[in-house]
Order: structure tokens, then C-alpha cells, then sequence
């Protein structure tokens, strides 16, 4: 029986491929059970041998007795008695034994089940399942276990819980107080522990992050006996998280970015903001954008930051050529116009020239990603510092070479809205000085009026803005009013130049530079109706203006604007034939006509500015 017994325990450790290793954990348990079988076989024993004294005695005194009333041979019945005696007891040790030994297979056929069911449940676990004793070293280690710690179980096996051959930090690398451990905490609370996190490095493998629940196994006197663990390696998973939580903060950072860049920045802005939202997200810890110029050095020089780090900034000396200082990322970046990532600084032969620097700065790993302009070659390269090494997964990595491609194309953007703005100035400047132009054509043939289109101009825009004109609206009414008398230019020199009033005749050629003056202006496309304003600045509310007599609404409200300006203006103006008439002529001259002649508001506004400290006239 004990060699099947052995037989189907080594049969369960092949199956396990776990042996044995160790007593079990109550011994306190092991003692009492082997009290009560000294007791009970005791008790068995006791009472045998008082059954068979009483035999003998009632048996031999039975025979004396009929020896003494029956002739016989009492030696026969004596063999007889001993006989039936053997018999009986036989047959009762016979059942006996056999309701023992009957209850005793089943026990060890349900142990060896169960044994059996452990060992296969602890084989077969996808966590690592660890034993300890209550002296904290490993009674028992599935294969997991082994696998999980790169340990032989000939070396696992009576080792302490945190033995040297696996060094015990925490999440962050940091040395783990012995008292935090789950061990020492199972053993002091004498409660299960779950979901502790911490992490191992064992000798000759990765560092790797463990999740641990753990339990107290109980001696029978209820005491602490040991623990038993279920440990998972998590390093993948944490991996995955901190994948996902970067890859967030790398997409918090693009659409603060493209927020920032909805409105006009100025390239240094976009750069500045760049660098800021990559560091504020924590994307990396210090971040830096270069200019890559195409000097005989090939040097790349540092234009924004953010983050700290600036002495290590300031000693930068990096290039794009095939020298030490282009070996690195940003040299390669450059040259290859591809995100370029270093994922351990210490070890990377391409950062040998500013390894110590970064180190000591606390940077482990890096990347540096073009910012490709106009030309498909980067104008910039994009460059930040992370603590933690391999900090930039493909995802990560991913989404870092989509916001120097955003932020190329920002840059490009504000290159073009430049040189739009620039455009437009050069447009608005050529506009100005073609109306200055044709202003001296005019004031060459009319020397009296020189400069009245300017100032009747200035004073058409300062009531536009006391009425609240929009900028285009007021635009128009600007040109408009420099170029209202550009008509002249076809009436005859010695009608403009007479030093005496106009006869009617004389006055009727004069009426005509409003048409004159629109045919030259409406086929020039200013965006504006600059042409019409200009032809209705004759124009009076009642009708009693030129050249078409229009009336009230039909007249443009620019135009009613300008006509106000310019009677003000001809009136303050000295003449060849006139001094100026004042102030109050014009004051009066304009309330008169205010609602008939006149629009009431813009005759309202040009008094204001008028009689105002501001007055442009």
C-alpha cells in the first residue's frame, strides 16, 4: 500500500511537473492527528486484551465447573475453546480492519484527489503561484513562477521572498521598505493583500512590473504559518496604460496647438506655443525647436523651449552634417526627414557627444522629428527629453511626427499669410500713391484748390467715424472723396485757374467733371463702389442737385456723407475770388439745408468734428 501511495504522489508531481517541496505548513495539525490515532489504537488495543482476559477467565472457570460434573477430556475442549476464541476474534478484527482500512482509502483516494486537483490548478494558472513559510522563504513555485523570476527551482526553492537574485523597487524604480512588501504586510495584519503593485529586476533579465494578492495560511492553533501568492506580471498591460496616457497627453497637446493657431500668430508665437503644449502635457520634460540652416556648418540653432534645461540649451552644439555633433537624433532627424527617437541615452552610441550633459540633466530618452517647409526640407526640427526610457512607443511616436507635420504646416500658413499682408500693403501703397498721383493732375490744372481732395477727404472719414461706419464702407468713402473732383481733368485749364466768378456758361462745364470723372472711374475695380459714391456727391436730398437730380434714399449714403464734407471744406478754403467764409457760415449754411439739401445726421457729425479739438481742417 505505502509503495502505491508513493507511486501516485510522484504521479501527481509529474503531472504538476511540481514536486514536493516541503512538509506541510500546520505542523501543530500533524502532531494532534497523530495523538488521536495513538489513542484510539490504545483504546483498540485495551479493549482487546480485556476481552480476551475475560475469555480466558469465564471460559476456564466453565470448564472446571463441567470438569467437575461431566466425565470428559477437558484438554480437547480447552483446544476447542482456543480455537473458537482465535476465530472470533479474527472475524471481528477482520471487520474491523476493513471498516478502517475501507475509511482510510476513501480519505486518501479524496487527499489525493484534491493533491492532485492542486497541483494541476497550481500548473496551470497563467499568474505565478509562490508558497512561503513563515520564516518568509519559498516552500513551493509553479513553473510560472520560475518563468516570471528566470530562476531555476533548484535556486528558487528555500530562497528568501526578496532575495538578492531579484531586486524589489518600486513602480518607479525607487528601494522598497521590507515592511511595505506584501509578506511582511500578510504577517503583520493577518489579512489578505490585493492588487499590490511593485516591481522585480532580476539578475540578467528586464525589469518587470508585478501585481500581488496575497493570503495568510493559518497554523491549527491559529497562528501564522505562512503565506500563499498569485503574482502577474502587469508590465505589458502598465505598458499599454502609459501608452495610452501618452498618446493622450501627445493628443491634448495637438489640439491645444491647433486652437492656438486658429487665429494670426507670428512664427515665433507658433514655436514658442509648440514647445510650451508638449511640455505642459507632459509629453516631455524639456523640449526645444532648432533652425537648420544651410551654413558651411550645417548648424542647427536653438529659436524656442520650454520646460528647463536652459544651460543644457545654451551648451548645445548641434549640427546636420555626418560630424560627432550630427550623429545624434537631430542630425539624423534632419538628414533623413523622418522622426528620429532615441530610446536609451545611456546607451545609444549616436548621443556619445552630449550623453554625460543629458544624463546629468536626468534626460534618458529623446526624440527629434523635421519640420518639413515648402521645399520638402525641414526648416526646423522639433526635439524633446523624456526621464524614463523607451518613453516613446510606435503609437506615441506616431502622433509626435503628426504634430511637427501640423506644425510645419502652421508655419507654412503664417509664411503665407505674410506675404499676403505683405502683398496687400504693396497693393494699398501703389493704390495710395496712384490716387496721390492723379490728385497732383488734378491740383496741376486747379492750383486754387490744392489740397482740397485730401482735406475734404480727412474730414468725410472723421464723420463717417462718428457715425460708425464699418472699415469698408469708410474705405470707400475714402477713396471716393480724394478722387471726387478727378472730372476736372477735362474741363478747359482757364476755367479752373479764372480768378473771378463763373459765368452760367462757365459753370455748366465745371457741372460736367462728375461725369468726366465717373467714366474715368468705373471700370477700375477697387471692391467698392468708390465710382457711384463719387458721381452723387452733387446730389441733394430735394432733388436740386447733379447730374441726375436724384432724391433722398436713391442718393448713396456715402455720398450724402461727402457732400457735406465738401461744401464744409470749400466754404473754410480761401478762393481766388473769396476769403474763407468762417466757421459760422458754415454752421449756419449746412442747418439750413440739414434735412432738405443735406443729410440731418452726417450734417449733425460734421459740426460735431467741426467745433471738436480734433478737427482735421
Amino acid at each position: 500500500m505505502d509503495s502505491d501511495i508513493r507511486n501516485d504522489a510522484e504521479h501527481a508531481s509529474i503531472l504538476a511537473d511540481e514536486p514536493l517541496s516541503a512538509a506541510p505548513v500546520a505542523v501543530g495539525f500533524e502532531r494532534k492527528v497523530r495523538r488521536q490515532a495513538w489513542w484510539i489504537a490504545t483504546k483498540v488495543a485495551g479493549l482487546y486484551a480485556v476481552c480476551g482476559m475475560v475469555w480466558i477467565v469465564l471460559s476456564d472457570r466453565l470448564l472446571g465447573r463441567l470438569g467437575a460434573t461431566v466425565s470428559a477430556d477437558l484438554l480437547q475442549y480447552g483446544t476447542l475453546k482456543g480455537l473458537a476464541f482465535v476465530l472470533v476474534t479474527a472475524a471481528v478484527l477482520l471487520l474491523g480492519l476493513h471498516r478502517a482500512l475501507l475509511r482510510w482509502h476513501r480519505f486518501e483516494i479524496n487527499a489525493r484527489a484534491s493533491a492532485a486537483l492542486m497541483w494541476t490548478v497550481a500548473a496551470t494558472l497563467p499568474d505565478a503561484l509562490v508558497v512561503l513559510g513563515a520564516d518568509g522563504r519559498i516552500r513551493f513555485a509553479n513553473r510560472q513562477a520560475r518563468t516570471l523570476l528566470g530562476i531555476s527551482r533548484s535556486a528558487l526553492i528555500g530562497n528568501a521572498f526578496d532575495a538578492p537574485e531579484w531586486a524589489i523597487t518600486d513602480v518607479d524604480g525607487a528601494a522598497m521598505d521590507p515592511d511595505r512588501l506584501p509578506f511582511a504586510r500578510v504577517r503583520a495584519q493577518m489579512q489578505p493583500v490585493m492588487d499590490m503593485v511593485h516591481a522585480i529586476h532580476p539578475v540578467g533579465s528586464t525589469r518587470k512590473l508585478l501585481s500581488v494578492n496575497a493570503a495568510p495560511l493559518l497554523a491549527a492553533d491559529g497562528g501564522f504559518a505562512g503565506m500563499v501568492a498569485s503574482i502577474r506580471d502587469i508590465t505589458q498591460t502598465r505598458r499599454e496604460q502609459i501608452i495610452d496616457e501618452r498618446s493622450s497627453s501627445v493628443l491634448r497637446a495637438l489640439s491645444d496647438f491647433d486652437a492656438f493657431v486658429l487665429e494670426p500668430r507670428t512664427a515665433h508665437e507658433i514655436l514658442e506655443y509648440a514647445c510650451r503644449s508638449l511640455t505642459e502635457r507632459g509629453v516631455c520634460m524639456m523640449s526645444w525647436i532648432g533652425y537648420v540652416q544651410a551654413d558651411t556648418e550645417r548648424s542647427v540653432t536653438p529659436m524656442a523651449s520650454s520646460g528647463g534645461g536652459r544651460i543644457y540649451l545654451d551648451t548645445l552644439r548641434v549640427s546636420w552634417d555626418n560630424s560627432d555633433t550630427g550623429a545624434g537624433p537631430v542630425g539624423r532627424a534632419v538628414r533623413s526627414r523622418k522622426l528620429v527617437v532615441v530610446d536609451d541615452i545611456a546607451n545609444d552610441p549616436g548621443f556619445a557627444h552630449w550623453r554625460q550633459f543629458a544624463l546629468e540633466h536626468g534626460f534618458s530618452c529623446a526624440f527629434a522629428a523635421p519640420v518639413i517647409g515648402r521645399t520638402d526640407v525641414p526648416d526646423f526640427v522639433l526635439c524633446g527629453y523624456h526621464r524614463e526610457a523607451c518613453a516613446y512607443a510606435e503609437p506615441v511616436q506616431e502622433l509626435i511626427a503628426e504634430f511637427s507635420h501640423r506644425l510645419g504646416y502652421a508655419l507654412e500658413m503664417t509664411r503665407r499669410r505674410a506675404e499676403s499682408d505683405l502683398g496687400a500693403q504693396r497693393i494699398a501703397a501703389a493704390l495710395r500713391f496712384t490716387i496721390i498721383a492723379l490728385q497732383r493732375m488734378v491740383e496741376a490744372r486747379d492750383p486754387y484748390t490744392f489740397g482740397h481732395e485730401e482735406r475734404v477727404a480727412r474730414l468725410a472719414v472723421a464723420i463717417a467715424d462718428v457715425l460708425g461706419f464699418p472699415p469698408a464702407q469708410r474705405q470707400a468713402l475714402d477713396i471716393a472723396a480724394q478722387l471726387h473732383d478727378i472730372g476736372k481733368m477735362s474741363v478747359p485749364a482757364e476755367i479752373l485757374s479764372k480768378p473771378t466768378r463763373l459765368t452760367a456758361a462757365e459753370y455748366e462745364l465745371i457741372k460736367g467733371h462728375v461725369e468726366s470723372g465717373y467714366r474715368i472711374l468705373e471700370h477700375i475695380d477697387f471692391g467698392m463702389p468708390v465710382a457711384d459714391i463719387m458721381r452723387q456727391h452733387h446730389e441733394r436730398l430735394d432733388g436740386s442737385g447733379y447730374p441726375n437730380g436724384l432724391h433722398g434714399e436713391q442718393i448713396r449714403f456715402e455720398a450724402r456723407v461727402l457732400a457735406v464734407a465738401d461744401v464744409a471744406e470749400s466754404m473754410l478754403s480761401h478762393r481766388p475770388y473769396r476769403a474763407s467764409l468762417g466757421l459760422d457760415a458754415v454752421r449756419k449754411e449746412l442747418l439750413a439745408g440739414s434735412g432738405t439739401h443735406y443729410d440731418a445726421d452726417a450734417v449733425d457729425a460734421c459740426i460735431q468734428v467741426l467745433t471738436g479739438p480734433l478737427s482735421p481742417l
